[in-house]
C-alpha cells in the first residue's frame, strides 16, 4: 500500500473521525474513504499478587494428562 503524508489541518480532522468517512476535494469530488483504526485496548491488570505468581509457578503436583482425559469421558 502507498502512503500519503497530510499537513495538520487535515490530520486534525481524520484524528476526529470515530467511523469511516468519504474524503473529497473542494469541488466534492470523492477521493476515497478514510477508516479510523479502533483505539488500542489498554493490557488486562493481571488480578494476582506478584509473590502470589512466584508460589504459583514453584507449586508441584498435578495429573498427568491422560489421566485427566480418562476421568473427562
Amino acid at each position: 500500500m502507498d502512503r500519503i503524508t497530510v499537513d495538520q489541518p487535515l490530520t486534525t480532522q481524520l484524528e476526529s473521525a470515530i467511523a469511516p468517512v468519504e474524503v473529497v476535494d473542494k469541488t466534492g469530488r470523492p477521493l476515497g474513504h478514510f477508516v479510523p483504526r479502533p483505539p488500542a485496548a489498554a493490557p488486562a491488570a493481571c488480578p494476582y499478587a506478584p509473590d502470589a505468581l512466584v508460589a504459583m509457578r514453584a507449586e508441584q503436583g498435578g495429573r498427568p494428562l491422560a489421566e485427566i482425559w480418562r476421568s473427562l469421558r
